[in-house]
């Protein structure tokens, strides 16, 4: 699974970032944890981040024909 994590920057800005492999959950003392396996590998206290959510990874890029190439699939009749 991947995690994106909304943070709130110190310079009152806002940055994302996403973990892959991972899980979340938040502690009972309202600490989101992000875990791999059983490892904790981020912590974030409650006023630090702003929303998380599990997202599904992005389908892989499909490569990209030539002109020529298109040109050889179609060609003008």
């Amino acid at each position: 699974m991947q995690v994106l994590v909304n943070l709130r920057m110190p310079n009152n800005t806002i940055a994302s970032k996403t973990y892959y492999g991972t899980e979340a959950h938040i502690n009972p003392h309202g600490v989101l944890q992000i875990s791999r396996g059983r490892s904790i590998i981020a912590e974030f206290p409650s006023d630090s981040y702003l929303s998380w959510e599990y997202v599904l990874p992005a389908p892989p890029l499909q490569p990209t024909a030539s002109r020529a190439q298109v040109l050889l699939q179609h060609p003008k009749v």
